[in-house]
């Protein structure tokens, strides 16, 4: 992330440029360093230099963003996150290549819906074989997810959804989409992404976080 006191280059969520995003107002929130190991984040709210449409950002860093480098112990990572209009996914355990496909998505979807809605199928085809699911169709692999539990019932039947529009949109079927049915189908895609993904991973930070002021206490009270 490059940034300046006015402005920052990443990627709009709206048009899926990476451009010069104008920094239009900012606050700053800092943790409580005893209860929360320290920590602060600056929300930005953005404005694209390419679409003129406005997000909602922030940049975080932490005791759990530290590099621990010796020759730099206090040196620590910076972490950007759009929260608004569709969230990025940088600093959790969400694979580069789930996270670029559904990049392309969201750009595909300032051009074209139809190949949005494709874009977007991909993205869940690349879900499904980062977490091994089996089959020899992408109907089967959802279905294959469901059965570990790795899709609930709810996520099965929206994964089933997407599928079925990203099969439509690819074989040339002669269909107008609706701009609302191809926005529902992003924001099913992130909410696919965090259940798979963002959630297990914030759920095992604050299991940490619980962790590490259980031990402090004991230490203390030692």
């Amino acid at each position: 992330m490059k940034s300046k006191e006015n402005y920052i280059i990443e990627e709009c969520r709206h048009c899926g440029n990476k451009t010069k995003l104008d920094i239009m107002g900012k606050y700053t929130e800092y943790g409580d360093p005893e209860y929360d190991y320290g920590w602060v984040r600056d929300w930005l709210l953005l404005k694209c230099c390419a679409c003129g449409k406005v997000s909602l950002g922030s940049i975080y860093s932490g005791e759990d963003t530290r590099t621990w480098n010796p020759d730099d112990p206090d040196e620590y990572e910076e972490i950007y996150i759009t929260s608004f209009p569709v969230e990025t996914y940088q600093g959790t355990n969400v694979p580069d290549k789930v996270n670029n496909a559904f990049s392309s998505a969201l750009k595909a979807h300032y051009v074209d819906n139809i190949v949005c809605l494709m874009a977007l199928r991909r993205t869940l085809e690349i879900i499904c074989k980062d977490k091994g699911a089996t089959g020899n169709t992408l109907e089967k692999k959802i279905i294959d997810l469901s059965q570990k539990n790795i899709f609930p019932q709810v996520i099965n039947e929206a994964s089933d959804v997407l599928r079925i529009l990203g099969n439509e949109a690819a074989h040339g079927d002669d269909i107008n989409y609706d701009e609302r049915i191809v926005k529902e189908m992003i924001n099913f895609t992130q909410i696919i992404i965090e259940y798979v993904y963002v959630i297990p991973y914030r759920l095992g930070n604050i299991k940490k976080n619980i962790a590490k002021k259980k031990s402090l206490n004991q230490s203390v009270n030692s």
